[in-house]
């Protein structure tokens, strides 16, 4: 229930000022359900001692229903009085909806083993989702991998250095729905009651967004080959994977001009290959009273837009799909530093904005023009735009470790991103673009006649135009952060059995501890992609005691 009181209150000439004149109050209640329901069975058989085969064969089906009713109503009689009926029945109105997603599916495995050493999977599912047209709805993704065990072979020698050696091989194909609208294939209409006529509110009766009945599943193709090795009587174990990944049948936006007048699900109209590599080194030391451990991994990726049936249109900032591009390319102007004086700007011969003068971004004529611009927005004519990276995060890593020693335990993990650029939309960072935004901290090193050399640019209260999208505010969101660490202590049984305890540990921990980055400080550099500043970040730290009885 939400309800909107009329505030009155005096101004500064000691005239009275209504607040939100016009009260209001509305209730609504949603209903949510969901099923799931699956089911399988395995049968094992072994023929001789050599060959072992293993069945599973299964049944999955989903169901969700999502039901919600609202009414409201202006100009209470009273702000006391929390009820309907005390509003103006001319301005009542009601809503409801009903969304619903059924999913439903038939799965089999076969494994083959032979001698511990040959390895074979098959796998096939057939799925039906509900969000498609009954003449798309099913199909079957299957999928294959094989596995050597070379280090089980007779021609293998016996040795503490290698414990063991595989490699393996992997292919398939998986199904996308969930980027679908709950009815994308049927043209639904809407109702609303604000088109007004005579003095009365009437219902009007529109279809809002184009039906696709001729769209299918996105199809998920993945190719990867991999080793595992073990060495040093198991203690050192290394895992490394390549793979290729690609996203046929694509679902997007399609861009079509406005004149159309209604809006446009995602169809079938892109395909995505992404290439990638993962590697993971653990070192492990178990067997002596000084335990410890420590385990590291690195994953890097790339992606390109191989085909793309939509319109290739570059702007300023992060523009998501562009045919021949990775995804969520940055595009924005080169800059060389801000104008010292009027007369600099006057001098250039370059329009910029008219708002543009000493302190603010000097941006680059590329295409000397003598505008600053994005030209036809194509890729053949972009302007002064220039591509400035994409978005994709490159090196992932992650380092864990711990020890154990005589009730002392001490773990940390460690996680950080090698190469990443993060762009912000200037109304996220920008100070004094609107009224309430105040600067930060680290935004006092402004450009005044006495602070020449400052990093930010003149304060101009709603004004952009030294913050448009450029290479000087894509940020550099590379970093490494403790995420989390504890440091524990286990009191002696031989301690706490005396008073009918059986363990105790005493410990403190700390979460986002601290991080090394390049990224302005008001910025989480784990901040997804153009998120918008609202909450401060937080650090935590714990202490704490464990008893056992």
């Amino acid at each position: 229930m939400a309800f909107r009181r009329t505030l009155k209150n005096i101004g500064a000439a000691g005239i009275p000022i209504d607040f939100n004149p016009t009260n209001s109050m509305s209730k609504s209640s949603t209903f949510y359900n969901f099923s799931s329901f699956q089911a399988f069975a395995t049968y094992n058989y072994q023929l001789s001692q050599f060959h072992k085969f293993k069945l599973l064969g299964g049944y999955s089906f989903e169901d969700y229903r999502n039901e919600s009713q609202g009414s409201g109503i202006n100009s209470l009689v009273t702000n006391d009085f929390f009820s309907l009926n005390w509003g103006n029945a001319q301005s009542a109105s009601v809503s409801d909806a009903i969304s619903t997603y059924a999913t439903m599916g038939f799965f089999g495995r076969l494994n083959y083993n032979f001698k511990e050493k040959y390895l074979f999977e098959a796998n096939l599912r057939y799925d039906g989702s509900s969000r498609l047209a009954p003449e798309n709805r099913w199909r079957s993704f299957p999928s294959l991998s094989a596995g050597w065990v070379i280090s089980n072979e007779d021609f293998f020698p016996t040795s503490n250095v290698v414990s063991s050696l595989k490699v393996r091989a992997s292919w398939g194909q998986l199904g996308n729905s969930d980027a679908l609208g709950y009815y994308d294939y049927i043209g639904m209409l809407n109702a609303n009651s604000d088109l007004p006529f005579n003095n009365v509110r009437n219902t009007r009766i529109y279809q809002s967004q184009l039906a696709s009945p001729l769209k299918s599943w996105e199809i998920i193709e993945t190719s990867n080959i991999g080793i595992d090795v073990s060495l040093l009587n198991n203690r050192l174990g290394i895992t490394g994977d390549y793979y290729v990944k690609t996203n046929k049948n694509m679902l997007a936006n399609l861009e079509v001009p406005s004149i159309i007048g209604v809006g446009l699900s995602t169809y079938n109209i892109g395909e995505l290959r992404t290439k990638g590599w993962e590697v993971n080194v653990e070192w492990r030391e178990m067997s002596n009273k000084f335990k410890y451990w420590i385990s590291a991994n690195l994953s890097d990726n790339t992606n390109k837009l191989v085909k793309y049936s939509g319109r290739n249109v570059v702007l300023p900032g992060m523009v998501s799909l562009i045919e021949g591009t990775p995804l969520r390319t940055i595009w924005g102007y080169k800059t060389d530093g801000f104008f010292q004086t009027n007369e600099e700007y006057n001098d250039y011969g370059v329009f910029i904005s008219a708002k543009t003068g000493e302190g603010d971004m000097k941006y680059l004529d590329l295409d000397k023009d003598k505008k600053i611009n994005g030209g036809n927005g194509t890729l053949e004519n972009h302007g002064d735009l220039v591509l400035l990276g994409n978005e994709t995060p490159r090196y992932l890593f992650g380092v864990n470790l711990g020890l154990e020693w005589k009730g002392i335990n001490l773990s940390a993990f460690f996680q950080g991103v090698g190469k990443r650029l993060f762009f912000m939309e200037n109304s996220n960072f920008q100070p004094l673009l609107y009224d309430w935004k105040m600067p930060y901290a680290e935004q006092s090193d402004y450009w005044t006649p006495d602070n020449r050399d400052a990093f930010w640019p003149r304060p101009y209260s709603n004004g952009d135009q030294s913050y448009w999208a450029s290479d000087y505010w894509v940020q550099n969101a590379a970093y490494i952060r403790l995420k989390n660490i504890e440091l524990g202590y286990t009191l002696p049984q031989s301690l706490t059995k005396r008073i009918s305890i059986d363990r105790v540990k005493l410990f403190v921990s700390g979460q986002d501890v601290f991080e090394f980055t390049k990224a302005f400080s008001f910025v989480d550099p784990e901040y997804p992609n153009n998120a918008a500043i609202v909450y401060p970040f937080f650090r935590t730290y714990l202490f704490g005691l464990n008893v056992t009885f």
